[in-house]
């Protein structure tokens, strides 16, 4: 947990975060995709809130729809590596609105027919349903970041430069 100590500070809402999971569905994405990473999520940042002040979240979709988590607990538990994206400072003026955007979608379910979908090739975004670089792609295109309309898979957006030099956190 020192590297993500290390880093926290400098987090903001709207970072992005790619993990690369020792397990074999986090192994068989990653030979799929030929990406060094299979999962991808938000960062979030709920300083102005009593108590949440230097918390850092990760909303995310996982099996069961979108969720909200605490960063450090989702380290502790997690098996892999962990990967920080700053969003570049000339994209500062958007974070509130992403940020806005990715927590009106919690509880949205996970979009397992765009994920196999993935398995054949690439699939549009859904507006219903969100597999998880889906969901991030869609939350940076919400605020025309990125025009593209087919779903990115994780380790994907480095092709819009959205984003500083990565940073091994775990």
């Amino acid at each position: 947990m020192t590297d993500y100590l290390k880093y926290r500070v400098d987090m903001k809402s709207a970072d992005m975060l790619e993990f690369a999971s020792d397990s074999i569905i986090g192994k068989l994405i990653r030979w799929k995709t030929g990406k060094d990473v299979n999962h991808t999520s938000l960062l979030l940042r709920l300083d102005e809130f009593r108590g949440l002040a230097d918390r850092v979240f990760t909303l995310e979709s996982l099996g069961s729809g979108i969720e909200l988590h605490l960063l450090s607990e989702r380290i502790g538990s997690f098996k892999g590596s962990i990967y920080w994206y700053q969003l570049k400072p000339e994209y500062d003026k958007y974070r509130k609105d992403i940020s806005a955007w990715a927590l009106k979608q919690i509880d949205k379910k996970y979009d397992y027919p765009g994920l196999f979908a993935n398995l054949f090739g690439k699939v549009n975004l859904d507006s219903k349903l969100y597999f998880c670089s889906e969901f991030v792609h869609t939350a940076y295109k919400e605020v025309g970041l990125i025009c593209n309309t087919e779903a990115s898979v994780p380790g994907e957006f480095d092709k819009y430069n959205l984003h500083c030099k990565r940073v091994k956190i775990k």
